[in-house]
């Protein structure tokens, strides 16, 4: 015959069971939103780090690059003198796409004066993003 004793430590291991059970449920729940952020921050990252080095060319125009995959260190070594090793070793890891398109010329003309300015679409893209600029020269 079961004493009232027994019964008491019969309810008691299944509270324990209960309690273990909702824990692990809410640490599973935890864990997955924790490796969803984690996947989350590391894709902003990577594209943070693309566009962070895809503005340096904005000042280079060049035709002979049109529809080419180069790294970055190609792109803007004309433009720029570059002495740290570290910087030119994460630039040449960096492979873009470089597309140039001629979008229109403003012809501005005052008295006998007059300025024809060029505008490029420069576009840069690789796995990471795409990055378009609208770039004047004369």
């Amino acid at each position: 015959m079961t004493t009232t004793r027994d019964n008491r430590s019969a309810y008691i291991l299944m509270e324990v069971i209960v309690s273990i059970m909702i824990l692990s449920i809410v640490g599973i729940s935890l864990l997955k939103t924790d490796s969803n952020e984690k996947k989350l921050y590391s894709v902003a990252t990577s594209k943070l780090g693309f566009l962070r080095y895809i503005s340096i060319p904005l000042n280079h125009h060049s035709m002979d690059m049109h529809e080419k995959e180069l790294d970055m260190y190609t792109l803007i070594k004309s433009s720029y003198d570059l002495k740290n090793d570290t910087l030119i070793k994460r630039l040449k890891k960096i492979k873009v796409h470089y597309t140039q398109k001629y979008k229109s010329i403003i012809n501005i003309a005052q008295d006998k004066n007059s300025l024809n300015l060029l505008i490029d679409e420069i576009t840069l893209s690789n796995k990471k993003g795409r990055s378009r600029f609208l770039t004047v020269r004369q």
